[in-house]
């Protein structure tokens, strides 16, 4: 309810500014939004591949040809064969049936599907924008910007599925990382993009700098938890020490920095990545009930700003602790990766609002 009446409350504000926006930015904005919403289905649907073992399921890249699904049972089983030969089949002692494999490859067919979904989604309208001349050339740079950056994506995820196609069926946590960092930084720019249409009038709050600054520490945070979130994913950290807030009974536990050398514990030892997770999610709600509590004495509107902020990084808390509790539940996992992007959305939202109001 909390997602759903942030996510209304944006819209319902978006309609009233776009009223009184230019004409030619309704279409654009209608545009952003829509793709908003489908990136974030992406991630959602990426999160749910990911958490069901589908990943792997489809073992080739065809750009073109590999929009068609398997169209009979004969090359569902030619299908299902050359999954057989790679390593995730093969060293897990699997007995899946062929159902069962149509199940995973259905997950990852979906993600591969939306990602063509979202290039055309891209391409047609900004095209049609572009001839209609209603981008401006700074517009028209930042657009282009993130087609690059989502082509680069779609690298990205063939680069991730190709490193657990190997001798070690897992995918590269560093990998995964760098995909789904990537992905945020997509609906992050998308999302800035559609601020700058609706709030082009620039109006500094007093001590803009102080905030600011409070801000991009919460972002760097953010990121930084982002981080050991796809390393706990890629190493299954989260099936580990699924107590809160003890692990093995302790604060702090034995084995943090068992690898060497020392920094290696930091990106491959999946009891410091698990560790580091718990404390940094701590240390960012710490910090935005900081910034919250200070920004509620500006005015109403940071009032009300500052109340959705505490409830939104409270929730992301306690879902992130049932998630662990649960041994990584799907529901729970998604839900949490989820809010994570609503949770970014709210800080680039209020990180705007300081310097950019209606």
């Amino acid at each position: 309810n909390l997602s759903a009446n942030t996510f209304n409350n944006d819209f319902v504000r978006c309609y009233f500014l776009v009223v009184m926006t230019d004409y030619k930015n309704i279409n654009i904005i209608l545009w952003l939004n829509i793709s908003l919403f489908v990136l974030i289905l992406m991630v959602f649907v990426g999160g749910v591949t990911r958490l069901t073992q589908s990943g792997l399921s489809m073992t080739d890249w065809k750009p073109i040809t590999g929009i068609f699904p398997p169209a009979n049972e004969e090359q569902w089983i030619s299908e299902f064969n050359k999954y057989k030969e790679y390593p995730e089949y093969q060293n897990s002692d699997m007995t899946m049936t062929i159902s069962e494999y149509k199940t995973i490859y259905f997950w990852e067919y979906l993600h591969r599907i939306l990602g063509r979904f979202i290039g055309l989604l891209f391409i047609v309208p900004f095209t049609c924008f572009y001839l209609k001349k209603y981008l401006n050339k700074n517009l028209f740079k930042k657009l282009i910007f993130v087609f690059l950056l989502g082509a680069f994506q779609g690298f990205l995820g063939w680069y991730m599925v190709k490193s657990g196609l190997v001798n070690n069926p897992y995918i590269s946590h560093y990998r995964l990382f760098v995909h789904l960092s990537c992905a945020f930084i997509i609906i992050g720019l998308v999302y800035w993009i559609k601020l700058d249409l609706l709030f082009p009038k620039e109006q500094k709050i007093s001590d803009f700098f102080y905030f600011n600054r409070l801000i991009n520490i919460a972002i760097f945070l953010f990121f930084m938890q982002l981080m050991y979130g796809a390393f706990m994913a890629g190493l299954k950290a989260g099936k580990l020490w699924n107590t809160f807030p003890l692990m093995e009974g302790k604060i702090i536990p034995n084995g943090l920095f068992a690898l060497k050398p020392f920094y290696l514990n930091f990106f491959e030892n999946p009891k410091l990545i698990q560790f580091m997770h718990r404390y940094l999610g701590l240390s960012l709600m710490l910090i935005v009930y900081y910034i919250s509590f200070q920004l509620k004495e500006i005015d109403l509107k940071f009032n009300l700003e500052s109340k959705t902020m505490v409830a939104i990084v409270s929730c992301q808390v306690f879902l992130g602790v049932i998630t662990l509790i649960s041994e990584v539940s799907i529901v729970l996992a998604v839900s949490h990766q989820i809010l994570a992007i609503l949770l970014m959305l709210k800080l680039l939202n209020l990180k705007h609002s300081i310097r950019w109001r209606e």
